[in-house]
């Protein structure tokens, strides 16, 4: 069974006796086992070579990475589609961001540019949204900052566009230096810059401030801040418009029904209040507007400044913007340029019917000259006094009194009507009216429809007169 002879001749080293197959079979291995000796190395650099023109392995001045260290950043950076990160603010809440696309910016720097990225936080059980076409996101600092028609809507009552934006989740504030213009449903607003406070639930619009509603208009130079849970806002040197009254104040606190409409339900001026309205102004350190009664309420120092020349100052006031109607109550008084000074516990001037009526105590100095009545309303047009009940006219030596009178302003004179009685150096006359001078401080009676003038002269007086 066994070639015994073969056997030995192996051990022995006798190759000679190996057969001729077999010698062929040896010849053969050694062939292949020297082809791939030198075919396995130029596969390998052919690989070598595919692999960098596939990859594309540039190298430029600005960096110096070895092939090994760059082909280890491409490897690591990552890339993906419909991402979400979520994220636990300080107050516990839960905030989402998502984008179409993240890619990272640095490998194992937690940093991201994002494509189409939304954010929604909440404030109180308000939702918050964020959009914008491209951005960043800092997972270390938690701070998204958003890039091209950026989105915020606050609770689907007020959506607001700018060109860029960021906000800390972490700290829970937002800001952008970008013009700003936001919309509800029956106001809208616009800022050159703004900040968000989510926190403390404000919102502050900065520089160049105009907010509308369908009534009202307010504006301000410097900055307008929203307490978006209390529903009101507060700007310094602003102005509020409705119609053609315009009220300003170096402070105003205005309190809205809501953030869709924006319409004042109430507001308080502090510091410098003016209201303009049909060519008077009236200033007041503080100023209250309530629209459920159209009345604004001046406090301290209140003025009005008529375009005609007059001012009429009195401790409060209030301004009835539906019936233009001013009411000034305590230490009332009034000065013309024509140099007369009238006083009053009260006054009502009516913008409308262009009169201005006093009430109590009424007193109207001209000089030497005094008009005393309970009540006068001046009329503006005919630039004229009209006294009624108990009118005294006292001048340097004489006392007129009657029932009514009138004082004409520019003609400075008075004129008294019923039960005229005048009276000098204990001389008294009555007449149906008297004509007072104020330029000579004169005054004479007048009898009409042939009426009779009647009085008592006393002897000293009549003697007086005959020796001079």
């Amino acid at each position: 069974m066994f070639e015994t002879q073969k056997i030995d001749s192996f051990f022995s080293g006798e190759k000679n006796l190996l057969d001729e197959e077999e010698k062929v079979f040896i010849s053969r291995r050694t062939k292949i086992v020297r082809f791939l000796k030198l075919f396995l190395p130029c596969l390998t650099a052919l690989l070598l070579g595919l692999g960098i023109a596939l990859f594309d392995f540039d190298t430029n001045n600005d960096t110096t990475i070895s092939l090994a260290d760059e082909e280890k950043i491409y490897f690591e950076k990552f890339r993906m589609k419909n991402t979400v990160f979520e994220i636990t603010e300080r107050d516990n809440q839960h905030s989402t961001l998502r984008a179409d696309i993240v890619e990272e910016i640095e490998p194992g720097k937690k940093l991201y540019n994002l494509v189409n990225p939304d954010a929604e936080t909440l404030d109180k059980g308000k939702i918050i949204t964020l959009s914008a076409e491209t951005g960043t996101y800092n997972q270390n600092k938690q701070l998204l900052d958003l890039k091209k028609k950026v989105v915020a809507n606050y609770n689907k009552e007020m959506e607001a566009h700018t060109n860029s934006a960021s906000y800390n989740f972490a700290k829970e504030y937002g800001y952008g230096n970008e013009k700003i213009i936001g919309q509800g449903e029956r106001g809208s607003f616009e800022a050159d810059k703004f900040t968000f406070d989510k926190k403390k639930g404000i919102g502050t619009l900065i520089k160049n401030v105009v907010i509308k509603s369908q009534d009202f208009e307010l504006k301000s130079p410097e900055k307008a801040t929203l307490f978006l849970n209390d529903s009101k806002f507060i700007s310094t040197r602003a102005t509020v418009k409705k119609g053609k009254d315009i009220l300003k104040g170096d402070t105003v606190t205005a309190f809205f029904k809501d953030t869709k409409s924006f319409d004042i339900d109430k507001a308080y001026s502090n510091g410098h209040t003016e209201i303009y309205s049909d060519g008077k102004k009236a200033f007041a350190d503080r100023g209250e507007y309530q629209a459920s009664t159209g009345l604004v309420k001046l406090f301290d120092n209140v003025k009005i400044v008529d375009t005609n020349g007059y001012t009429a100052t009195a401790d409060f006031g209030i301004y009835d913007s539906a019936k233009k109607l001013f009411t000034l109550q305590k230490n009332v008084k009034v000065k013309d340029k024509n140099g007369y000074t009238a006083i009053a516990e009260n006054g009502i001037y009516d913008l409308n019917k262009k009169t201005f009526t006093l009430e109590k105590n009424v007193k109207i100095d001209k000089g030497t000259n005094v008009i005393t009545a309970p009540k006068a309303i001046y009329f503006q047009n005919k630039d004229e006094f009209r006294f009624y009940d108990d009118v005294k006219v006292t001048q340097e030596d004489n006392t007129a009194t009657a029932t009514s009178g009138v004082y004409f302003v520019k003609k400075n004179i008075a004129e008294l009507e019923g039960n005229v009685v005048i009276t000098k150096k204990g001389n008294i006359v009555r007449g149906d009216k008297a004509i007072s001078d104020f330029t000579t401080s004169k005054s004479r009676l007048i009898a009409k429809n042939g009426g009779r003038i009647s009085g008592k002269l006393i002897e000293s007086t009549l003697k007086e007169k005959k020796d001079k």
